[in-house]
């Protein structure tokens, strides 16, 4: 009787072995980023890759299957480079009922030279037209940034803005006549 009880344990011990060590091996794939999404900007496929998570870890990852689901979605929140993607940081691209996207095109002192990422609360300014005697300048808009500001090879860089609906004819035309700059304000980031 006590041989057999014996067996039995050594079975159940074995038996239980197995599945914690199957429970800690087993991996699933899931959703690594790899570089930094600031808020706003569309994750491309370069941005992921696919890592194993144990099977055992209570860590809410996104599943591997999922990337269709991902790509082309804007980030709502930055995303860490280095990290797991999880549910809830991505939404869908557009612009924001009430707001405009409007594009500058900025040559070097006409912003701050400073880490201007996406979600920099800016303000544009309004620069006075030098061919223009006594003329009334419009007042500053407030805006943020939305993508990563593109540097060319001119000097220049292109930024995208949103800006409240009710003033972004004023800021495009203030745009093609060269006459803006931004100023980063200390609200939002």
């Amino acid at each position: 009787m006590w041989l057999l009880a014996g067996i039995l344990a050594v079975c159940l011990g074995g038996l239980a072995s197995a599945f914690v060590y199957l429970s800690v091996v087993a991996s699933e794939p899931v959703l690594r980023v790899n570089r930094t999404i600031h808020r706003g900007e569309v994750i491309q496929p370069a941005d992921l890759s696919v890592v194993a998570l144990g099977a055992g870890i209570d860590v809410r990852a996104v599943p591997e299957e999922r990337v269709s689901e991902v790509v082309g979605k804007a980030a709502t929140t930055d995303i860490p480079a280095g990290g797991l993607l999880v549910e809830g940081v991505w939404g869908e691209p557009g612009v924001a009922l009430g707001s405009a996207r409007v594009g500058l095109r900025l040559a070097p002192g006409r912003f701050p030279d400073a880490d201007l990422r996406p979600g920099t609360s800016v303000l544009v300014v309004a620069l006075p037209d030098p061919s223009a005697v006594d003329q009334e300048v419009p007042g500053s808009v407030e805006a943020s940034i939305v993508g990563t500001p593109a540097a060319q090879g001119d000097g220049a860089t292109l930024f995208a803005l949103n800006v409240p609906a009710g003033s972004a004819e004023q800021v495009a035309r203030l745009a093609a006549a060269d006459r803006v700059a931004l100023v980063q304000t200390g609200s939002g980031r």
